[in-house]
């Protein structure tokens, strides 16, 4: 069918209407082009469909550099849309969300990464022994001869490396230490990579082995396992880490003072910067993730809490820090932290929907978003990263 694209969905495809009025999201199309589409799902109210011919082109829409994109890669699904249009096109789906969740919003500031140098760890299907992204859409595999969205250290493993009969594997580098590691997913024989790269398979964490790699970013070194939550690059630690800072500061001292909650801890990279020189809870249910955090937090004035977020029997505290996964904190979750009865409550998150419901549930409990970031964690995909700073309204 021919669509006129008006608006972009917040997984980022393009919105349009068909003839009959339903409501369609076409995948790699952008607001204001005329597209042929092809559907590929329907719904009672909706249908998905993909870009089959462009026929009038937005202003922002750029040739495709990745031919491995083009044979189907689902890994940088945003790679047809100029780099400098990206991030505001993200920062209007936040918008857009928020503004259905009935939140008032103040315009988001927009941050791009400073040193960056890929992703630094990168999950591959395996392929006749070779790695390899999944095609959108499908379980087939592209095997890439090069990935320039990915750390160069990775993208040697990635390319070069021989994964035998493994099902999937897992590469984590150290941009900034050299590190690397492989997690191997299903058999661990006949593996090739450089002799630098410390190969551990999931039996043998299940049997109690221990693997990790270091990075530095946010002005430290941090200890990472295999299978620990860490930013996708060190760069996006260095940002964050700003960004939240940088509200705290903007806010004239509001929640500086007093006890700080950081809540999903991970392996402790906000206790560990933000939550220096303070009393901190960081509270975190990743067994992997917890181990990394009592070695990387060692000496600082924290209470490690080993309990999810929701069940969590809540301390006064001036500060809430919370970065849950990608479905966000819920009623459970903001109903636990708020109890705390924070002065501040900085919010960050991964999928703009969740975030925008969760930043519905704190303004019902009587905070305001005050300040509005969205940091360009994820380039060239649809992924999102936002930061909110919430205060008592």
């Amino acid at each position: 069918m021919k669509l006129l694209v008006t608006a972009t969905a917040r997984d980022g495809a393009g919105v349009a209407r068909a003839e009959d009025g339903r409501v369609v999201f076409v995948e790699g199309a952008l607001p204001g082009e005329t597209v042929t589409a092809e559907v590929t799902q329907i719904d009672k109210r909706w249908s998905r469909a993909r870009v089959l011919e462009v026929l009038e082109p937005s202003p922002e829409r750029v040739l495709i550099p990745c031919a491995h994109q083009l044979e189907g890669c689902g890994g940088c699904d945003l790679m047809h849309v100029a780099a400098d249009f990206q991030l505001r096109m993200k920062a209007s789906i936040v918008s857009e969300q928020l503004l259905r969740a009935g939140v008032e919003a103040p315009e988001p500031s927009l941050t791009t990464l400073r040193d960056d140098h890929g992703r630094t760890t990168v999950r591959a299907a395996v392929l006749d022994g070779r790695g390899g992204y999944r095609v959108r859409g499908s379980h087939d595999v592209v095997v890439p001869e090069a990935c320039g969205a990915i750390d160069p250290l990775a993208e040697q493993i990635l390319v070069e490396g021989h994964f035998g009969g493994a099902d999937e594997v897992t590469i984590r580098v150290g941009n900034r230490t050299g590190d690397r590691l492989v997690l191997i997913t299903g058999t661990d024989e006949d593996i090739s990579v450089p002799d630098d790269v410390l190969v551990v398979s999931t039996d043998d964490l299940a049997g109690g082995r221990r693997a990790w790699i270091h990075e530095e970013a946010a002005g430290r070194r941090w200890r990472i396992s295999a299978r620990s939550f860490f930013q996708n690059r060190p760069a996006g630690v260095d940002a964050l880490v700003a960004e939240v800072a940088a509200m705290v500061d903007a806010l004239g001292g509001l929640g500086q003072e007093g006890p700080l909650i950081d809540a999903y801890a991970g392996i402790g990279i906000f206790t560990g910067t933000i939550g220096q020189g303070r009393t901190v809870y960081a509270i975190e249910r990743s067994r992997d993730s917890l181990a990394d955090a009592r070695v990387n937090l060692d000496g600082s004035d924290v209470k490690i809490v080993n309990a999810p977020v929701e069940s969590w029997k809540a301390q006064p505290a001036a500060t809430v820090i919370a970065d849950p996964a990608r479905e966000g904190l819920g009623k459970a979750g903001v109903d636990a932290l708020v109890r705390a009865d924070p002065q501040l409550f900085v919010l960050v998150g991964c999928e703009p929907g969740s975030f925008a419901r969760d930043a519905g549930l704190l303004c019902t409990v009587g905070m305001r978003l005050e300040h509005l970031a969205v940091v360009d964690l994820f380039p060239d995909t649809t992924h999102v990263e936002t930061v909110g700073a919430f205060v008592r309204a």
